[in-house]
């Protein structure tokens, strides 16, 4: 099946009714609930601030130390990546994974890139939160569907959502060529969950960046305007993904833009599963699937990549694997990046070595 990322005209809002709780449930929440405090402020220092490290969550990442990475470059990270590590930038494309991450206070001190994150006037809230708005029956019980933080004093707020009867609509569609039951039910609820998130904005100011309804941030348009008309001409010939990207390939083009960087290095891009079960770090958690899913597709991974080796043939880029070329499924040469002269295979101890030679 094709793992579809929704585009903003999925999106839609909702009242706001629910809360996180401690325990990871959902349940009902007063409006003078707080926000937790997120993780330590972002660290500016680096050596080479010309240079980029990307971090997938493939689980051929477990146990390197990141923090070895800090004086060797800018670091920018994916998705649940901010709950155990500070990067230099946060990118997250998915609403299961941007709000629930304001809610926990974590861009107000931190850079992030969020998808489509458009702040809205708290005057038209009540207009946008009829349930007809995210379905056919307008007597829906909207408690079921949507999510949030509390308002306190804030004046806008930013809604993403799934549309209920299109969301049943497709999955339906998939489970009917699905005869065989081959996709784990963890897949499908991933996929075809129907839910509104909505977060108030802290008065204060925050630290998000909007990337954009795709991967390219608007305040890049009237620079690179050629690059992007070259992502939407993929787009218009079918090339699934651009200019909306996955959240590896659109950090990698963030990074290209904001940092012009002269080399990158993409650290957990494992891009493949080592069996037929979804290969994640995170998988269980919020947002993905549990460890019985099925692998993610690649095809959109290797393409966007690809895309970005072309786009940039300035940089040169690394995939870092954690072990030599041939050992296993993940630890290859991929053969859809052939002929990529920009691009270089490096097992983790080559890369902190030459780090540490170039750092001297």
């Amino acid at each position: 099946m094709s793992y579809k990322e929704s585009t903003s005209s999925d999106w839609s809002t909702a009242q706001s009714v629910m809360n996180l709780s401690s325990d990871g449930s959902w349940e009902p929440q007063p409006l003078s609930s707080k926000v937790k405090v997120g993780t330590p402020p972002q660290k500016p220092k680096v050596i080479n601030n010309k240079r980029v490290f990307i971090i997938g969550n493939g689980e051929s990442r477990i146990g390197l130390d990141l923090e070895e990475l800090r004086d060797y470059g800018k670091i920018y990270g994916c998705n649940l990546f901010y709950e155990e590590f500070t990067p230099d930038a946060l990118v997250a494309v998915d609403e299961r994974i941007m709000h629930p991450c304001y809610w926990s206070g974590y861009p107000i001190e931190n850079v992030c890139w969020f998808r489509d994150w458009r702040p809205m006037p708290g005057e038209a809230y009540e207009l946008l939160t009829d349930s007809s708005i995210i379905s056919g029956d307008s007597t829906i019980d909207m408690s079921k569907y949507v999510y949030t933080n509390s308002r306190n004093d804030s004046t806008e707020f930013v809604m993403h959502g799934q549309n209920i009867d299109r969301a049943a609509e497709y999955e339906k569609e998939v489970r009917e060529l699905d005869k065989n039951n081959v996709i784990d039910e963890s897949a499908l609820n991933l996929v075809f969950s129907a839910g509104i998130y909505t977060t108030w904005l802290n008065t204060n100011g925050d630290k998000v960046k909007n990337m954009g309804a795709g991967s390219f941030p608007p305040e890049f348009l009237k620079e690179y305007l050629a690059l992007y008309r070259h992502l939407a001409e993929l787009a218009l010939h079918n090339r699934e993904g651009a200019p909306a990207m996955n959240a590896g390939p659109s950090a990698q083009l963030i990074a290209s833009l904001v940092e012009k960087p002269t080399d990158i290095y993409l650290i957990g891009m494992d891009i493949h599963s080592y069996n037929d079960r979804v290969n994640n770090i995170y998988k269980g958690r919020d947002g993905y699937m549990t460890e019985t899913g099925n692998v993610v597709p690649s095809a959109n991974f290797l393409a966007q990549h690809k895309d970005l080796f072309t786009l940039f043939p300035q940089i040169k880029h690394y995939k870092v694997n954690q072990y030599p070329l041939g050992t296993d499924v993940i630890n290859q040469e991929i053969k859809e990046w052939k002929d990529t002269p920009n691009l270089e295979y490096l097992t983790y101890a080559e890369m902190i070595g030459r780090l540490a030679d170039g750092a001297r």
